[in-house]
């Protein structure tokens, strides 16, 4: 009896151990519709497919548009959409499903009132469970063309940013702002849109910051 409940122990904890392998962090990335007829941000490129586009109407009556009407452009397979962002109605959420390049207008206001979205495979995993210390890896592969992976490690829950600047020390990329449990957790950067050169990346959980160097060549 006693080899049967340690088996189905083992067991179980082999399946938390995949359930938590496959576990991902989505986001929600906030864009405003302001009565000076723009979208803040006009262009968000570090989108993941997962994350949520939220529209928040701060003034003015506008639309968020993407049905490939008035230039709009969206990937193929990804779902169209129309919303107002009125007093009335005034947030919109839209779920990425595809990865690619999104242009979209406030109908009212096109061309000029316009945005484009960037979205990319790029995700957050967490890896394990329970570790002991702090620490950032060097990333992998590196260097690397475009694509490279980020490791690293928190003992205690906290807010993590994960920042990725250019040579000159120039913030070009905010890959993760999110509330994590302990864990280990793997970022992947998708550079396709960046030239080579030397990169760095930061993260600062709680107290604890380090930086580290990459290299991107094309």
């Amino acid at each position: 009896m006693k080899t049967v409940k340690i088996l189905f122990c083992i067991a179980i904890m082999m399946l938390m151990s995949t359930l938590t392998s496959q576990l991902s962090y989505s986001r929600i990335i906030s864009i405003s519709a302001t009565s000076n007829n723009t979208f803040t941000p006009a262009n968000v490129t570090n989108a993941v497919v997962g994350d949520t586009i939220r529209w928040t109407r701060t003034g003015g009556s506008h639309t968020t548009t993407c049905d490939g009407q008035q230039g709009t452009v969206r990937p193929n397979g990804a779902a169209a959409w129309s919303a107002p962002l009125t007093s009335g109605s005034p947030t919109f959420t839209y779920v990425i499903a595809v990865a690619g390049t999104y242009n979209y207008i406030c109908e009212p206001h096109a061309p000029s009132m316009s945005g484009v979205i960037i979205a990319t495979l790029s995700s957050i995993t967490q890896t394990t469970q329970i570790v002991n210390d702090y620490k950032l890896s060097q990333n992998y592969p590196n260097p690397f063309n475009p694509v490279t992976n980020i490791n690293f490690s928190i003992p205690n829950s906290a807010k993590v940013v994960l920042t990725i600047y250019n040579g000159a020390g120039q913030e070009v990329e905010t890959l993760l702002n999110e509330n994590l449990t302990q864990g280990s957790y793997r970022v992947d950067w998708n550079a396709v849109n960046f030239t080579s050169g030397v990169y760095y990346y930061k993260i600062q959980a709680g107290e604890f910051a380090e930086t580290r160097k990459m290299l991107l060549i094309k």
